[in-house]
C-alpha cells in the first residue's frame, strides 16, 4: 500500500519482486479487500486553503467514519492554467495537509484541474505567458487553453507536475481539460501553425489550415474518410505526447506513483484509451486509474442519468483490463444542493457501477469557503449506500456488460457529416439506439460482448469492409440511413432490401402477421409525422426470402408498403431493417414487445436477459468468470411496480435479490419449456426510481 510510508512501500516492492501479485495498472490497494476504492470525494480549493476550513473539512468526514476511501484535492478553483510559482505554493500547502488525511484513514491525492486549461475564466489571475493557445478551424483561439503540442506547453506541464509529485500524494489525477474538443468558443482544435505543419509531415502532404479544413469535406468519399481518420490519429498522438511528458515527469520523482486520467466520450480525440493508459503506466508499469465522466448535473431530466451511465460504460469498455480502478465522475456542479437530490445522486453512482465503473468519485461539495452544513444529509445518504455499492463492486468487478451493441469504434467521429463540412454541428450516428435500454433490452458497450448489433446511420462509414462483414455475420438491427450507407458501399445485398422509397407524410405503422410479432399482429403505431417529423421509408425486398414485419398505412387505411423486414443473408447473419421511426416512440406495448422479440431472434437465443414485463426498466447484464450472471435493474419511472418478470439466460434454480436498502431475499426461478437454457425470475415490489442487484444464488 503506497500511502507515504517508506516501510509499506518497501514491503510492497519486495512482494512485487517476489511475484506474489502482479504490478498491474490499477494495483494500488485501497480500504477494500480487493484493493479497489469504493467512494472518493473531490475537494475544492477553498476547503483546504486555510487551516480553519481544512479542520472543518476533516470534521465533516468524521461524521460518517469509514464511509470514504480517499480524497482528491483540486489544485485550482478556476479553469485556466495558473502560473508555475502559484502551483508550487499550492503543492507545498498540500504536501503539509495530505498526511493529516491519511491519519483519518483515507488516502490522499491531488487533482490537477488545469493542465492546458478548460476555457476562459479568471484570466487576469491566470497564466499570462504569450504562448500559443488552442485554435479552431477558423483561426479563433481561447485564451484560457494552451495548445497541447507546443514546446512551451510541455515545459509548463513538466514544471507543474514535478511540484505536485514532490508533494507526496498517493495518486495524481489529470483532469479532463486534456482534450481537443469543447474548449469554450473553440469547438475543435488544434489548427495552429505548428499542429497543421506536423500533420503535413505525418500525412505526407502540404497543408494550410484553410486547405485542410476544406479537404475534410471535399473529394471522393473514400478520400475524405481516409483524411479524417488520419486527423483522428494525429489527435491521438497529440494527447499521447502530452501524457508521456506527464508520466516521465512524475515517475522521475516517484516511480510507482499511480496516475489517473479523467475523460468523457473522446471521439474527436480518437478514443485511444488503451494506448493512453499504457503511456501513463510508463516503462515501469506503474498503476493507472481512470475517471470516466459526462454531463448530468441536475434533476431536470432524470433520464440523463441513464444517458451518462451509457457514456461511463463506453469509456470503461475502451480500457484495458489492467486498469482496475475506474472511479466514475459524479458531478453536481455548481453544487447547489436543491438542483440534484440526494436520491438522484446515490442512484447515479449505482448506475455508473452497473455500466462498468468500480467506484465513484463524488464531486458534490461546495466550491466556496462556506461551511458544509447543507451537504451533511447528502453525505449521510452516500454513506448509507456504501454497503450496496460494495455488493455491486463485489458482484460486478470489471466483468463485461453484455447485450445488444450500439455500433461504435475509435473512428466513429470520421463518419459525422459525411457529405458536408466535417467540423460543423451534425447528427451523431451513435446515440439513437440507446433508447432500446428504456424498454428493458440489455445493451453492451464492447463489440466483443455483443449478442447482436444496433447499427444507426452513418456509423457504417466508421468501419472497414472486413469489419462490416464480420458484423453482418451476426444479428443486426439497423435503420434506413444505415442501409443507404451500405448501398453506397455496394453492400446492401446483406440486408434483403434492394431499394428505399420516401414517404414524407401521414404514415402509420401496422405490425404484420409473423412469429416475431406474435399476438401483436395488426396492432399499430402512429408517430405523427405532422408533429414529430421524420422521413419514413417504404422498403423494397429483394425477393420472397425477405419477411415483412410491418407495413405502413395512411389515415384512409391505404397500404403504403413494407416498413420493417427480417432477412437471413448470404453470410448467415440475421438482419432487421426498420424504415419507420426506428429509434423513437417505441414505448408502447406492441412496439416494445416486438423489439424485444426481434433482439432475441437476432441474438439466436443468446440475449443474456430481458425484461418481460411492460415496464420502463433499464437492465445491465454482467457475467463473471465461469458464467455466473449478475443483473442490475433500474426502475426508470415514477410508477411503482408490484412485480417484475425477467427472462434470464441461465440454468440457476435460485437467485438473490438485493435492493439498495440492504435487504436480501432468495427467489426461485421457473424453467422455460419453450426456450431451453432460460429461466424466468419474478421480483416483487420495485419502487419508483430504485435500483436492484439480482444474481445467481
Amino acid at each position: 500500500m503506497i500511502r507515504g510510508s517508506g516501510r509499506r512501500a518497501f514491503i510492497r516492492s519486495v512482494i512485487l519482486q517476489a511475484g506474489a501479485i502482479p504490478a498491474v495498472f490499477g494495483g494500488q490497494p485501497g480500504k477494500n479487500a480487493a484493493g479497489i476504492p469504493l467512494i472518493a470525494f473531490r475537494i475544492g480549493v477553498p476547503l483546504w486553503q486555510t487551516d480553519e476550513r481544512f479542520d472543518a473539512l476533516l470534521d465533516f468526514f468524521r461524521r460518517q467514519p469509514g464511509a470514504v476511501d480517499e480524497l482528491a484535492f483540486f489544485t485550482s478553483a478556476t479553469h485556466p492554467p495558473l502560473p508555475v510559482e502559484e502551483m508550487r505554493r499550492r503543492a507545498a500547502r498540500l504536501g503539509e495537509l495530505l498526511p493529516r488525511v491519511r491519519r483519518e484513514g483515507m488516502q490522499a491525492g491531488i487533482n490537477v484541474l488545469a493542465t492546458i486549461g478548460h476555457h476562459n475564466e479568471n484570466l487576469p489571475n491566470s497564466l499570462q505567458e504569450p504562448w500559443q493557445r488552442i485554435m479552431d478551424p477558423s483561426g479563433s483561439i481561447v485564451r484560457g487553453t494552451l495548445c497541447p503540442a507546443h514546446p512551451e506547453t510541455l515545459a509548463y506541464v513538466r514544471a507543474i507536475y514535478t511540484c505536485m509529485a514532490d508533494a507526496g500524494p498517493d495518486f495524481l489525477w489529470v483532469d479532463d481539460d486534456v482534450r481537443l474538443q469543447g474548449h469554450g468558443a473553440v469547438r475543435f482544435g488544434c489548427f495552429c501553425d505548428l499542429c497543421v505543419r506536423r500533420f503535413s509531415e505525418e500525412s505526407g502532404a502540404s497543408w494550410t489550415r484553410e486547405k485542410l479544413v476544406a479537404a475534410f469535406g471535399a473529394g471522393p468519399l473514400e478520400e475524405r474518410l481516409a483524411l479524417r481518420r488520419r486527423w483522428l490519429e494525429h489527435n491521438r498522438t497529440v494527447i499521447d505526447t502530452l501524457l508521456r511528458n506527464i508520466e516521465e515527469t512524475v515517475h522521475r520523482v516517484k516511480p510507482e506513483l499511480p496516475l489517473g486520467f479523467m475523460t468523457g466520450d473522446r471521439f474527436y480525440e480518437g478514443y485511444a484509451f488503451a494506448r493512453w493508459a499504457r503511456t501513463l503506466s510508463g516503462p515501469g508499469r506503474a498503476p493507472v486509474r481512470w475517471r470516466p465522466g459526462g454531463g448530468f448535473y441536475s434533476d431536470e431530466t432524470l433520464l440523463g442519468l441513464v444517458d451518462k451511465a451509457h457514456a461511463i460504460g463506453r469509456q470503461t469498455a475502451a480500457l484495458p483490463p489492467e486498469v482496475r480502478i475506474v472511479e466514475s465522475e459524479l458531478e453536481n456542479f455548481p453544487y447547489q444542493r436543491l438542483r440534484k437530490s440526494a436520491q438522484t445522486t446515490v442512484l447515479e453512482a449505482a448506475a455508473h457501477m452497473a455500466a462498468g465503473a468500480t467506484g465513484t468519485a463524488f464531486n458534490v461539495l461546495t466550491m466556496y469557503k462556506d461551511p458544509l452544513e447543507e451537504y451533511v444529509p447528502l453525505y449521510r445518504r452516500i454513506s448509507q449506500w456504501r454497503p450496496f455499492y460494495k455488493e455491486l463492486q463485489s458482484a460486478l468487478g470489471r466483468s463485461p456488460v453484455q447485450g445488444v451493441w450500439p455500433a461504435w469504434n475509435q473512428d466513429l467521429f470520421s463518419a459525422v457529416n459525411v457529405d458536408g463540412a466535417w467540423l460543423e454541428p451534425g447528427k451523431s450516428p451513435l446515440s439513437a439506439p440507446y433508447v432500446l435500454a428504456e424498454i428493458g433490452i440489455p445493451l453492451c458497450y464492447d463489440r466483443a460482448a455483443r449478442t447482436a448489433t444496433a447499427l444507426a446511420g452513418s456509423a457504417v462509414f466508421a468501419f472497414t469492409r472486413e469489419e462490416l462483414q464480420e458484423i453482418f455475420r451476426g444479428g443486426v438491427l439497423m435503420d434506413a440511413e444505415a442501409w443507404q450507407a451500405l448501398e453506397r458501399l455496394g453492400l446492401a445485398r446483406w440486408t434483403g432490401v434492394r431499394a428505399l422509397e420516401n414517404v414524407d407524410h401521414d404514415a402509420t405503422e401496422v405490425l404484420a402477421p409473423s412469429p416475431i410479432n406474435g399476438r401483436f399482429a395488426g396492432w399499430s403505431r402512429d408517430c405523427r409525422q405532422s408533429f414529430w417529423w421524420e422521413r419514413a421509408y417504404r422498403l423494397v425486398p429483394h425477393d420472397n426470402s425477405t419477411e415483412i414485419l410491418a407495413r405502413m398505412a395512411d389515415y384512409g387505411n391505404r397500404d403504403l408498403g413494407p416498413c420493417m423486414t427480417a432477412f437471413t443473408n448470404e453470410l448467415g447473419g440475421r438482419v432487421v431493417l426498420a424504415g419507420y421511426y426506428p429509434w423513437s416512440q417505441i414505448h408502447s406495448l406492441p412496439k416494445s414487445s416486438q423489439l424485444k422479440a426481434i433482439c432475441e431472434w437476432l441474438s439466436r437465443g443468446r440475449l443474456p436477459a430481458v425484461v418481460e414485463s411492460f415496464a420502463k426498466v433499464v437492465i445491465w447484464s454482467r457475467e463473471e468468470t465461469g458464467g455466473r450472471q449478475s443483473l442490475v435493474l433500474l426502475n426508470a419511472s415514477l410508477d411503482p411496480l408490484e412485480s417484475l418478470s425477467l427472462r434470464v439466460r441461465s440454468g440457476a434454480q435460485r437467485f438473490l435479490h438485493i435492493p439498495a436498502d440492504g435487504s436480501r431475499r432468495e427467489l426461485a426461478s421457473e424453467r422455460l419449456a419453450y426456450q431451453a437454457g432460460h429461466v424466468r425470475v419474478v421480483l416483487p415490489g420495485l419502487a419508483p426510481w430504485s435500483v436492484h442487484l439480482v444474481k445467481e444464488a
